[in-house]
């Protein structure tokens, strides 16, 4: 189980980097399509950061 974790643990801590990149980039493009895919791609990221906590969730609850 904690090597499951520790994999889950580094690709939340990508996760988490990529987005914060994404967060200093998005607010100095102009308005247009590659600020609009950028803003998908910090929606997208989110969702795999609550996807990854559920995942370390459940496997705490099974501890």
């Amino acid at each position: 189980m904690k090597l499951a974790e520790g994999r889950l643990q580094q690709e939340k801590m990508k996760q988490v980097q990529l987005l914060a990149a994404y967060y200093q980039v998005v607010n100095r493009l102009p308005l247009g399509d590659r600020r609009d895919q950028m803003i998908r791609d910090i929606l997208a990221c989110k969702d795999k950061i609550k996807k990854i906590n559920q995942q370390l969730t459940a496997l705490n609850k099974q501890d």
